[in-house]
């Protein structure tokens, strides 16, 4: 019984150590998933654009590696590559929309 007791608590400290490294990584996606979602919702893609920017993440999830590797300017030029990108398969009212988002974005950043 002792034994059964034993093992059941190391079980348990073991599975409460492993699950501490791991909410905070698996928020974040949620987190940015969420975020994801509400603006493909507030910008009203067509499926043509949404094939679009999955294709641009995608190549921008395989530049990562890469990514890390560039000088703070080279990166900034990426980033702004990309985001000119998206900008290109956004119409008129939701580049509008983006705008507004990221300036959103950027002032919580700054806070």
């Amino acid at each position: 019984m002792k034994k059964t007791i034993l093992l059941f608590s190391i079980l348990l400290i073991g599975i409460a150590v492993n699950a501490q490294d791991k909410p905070a990584k698996a928020n974040i996606s949620a987190e940015e998933r969420a975020k994801l979602k509400s603006m493909r919702k507030d910008l009203n893609l067509t499926e043509e654009q949404k094939t679009k920017l999955k294709e641009i993440h995608k190549e921008r999830k395989a530049n990562k590696e890469a990514r890390k590797a560039m000088t703070k300017e080279q990166r900034i030029a990426a980033n702004q590559a990309d985001k000119a990108k998206v900008d290109a398969v956004l119409n008129d009212q939701q580049d509008a929309k983006m705008s507004e988002i990221r300036k959103v974005r950027k002032e919580a950043v700054k806070n």
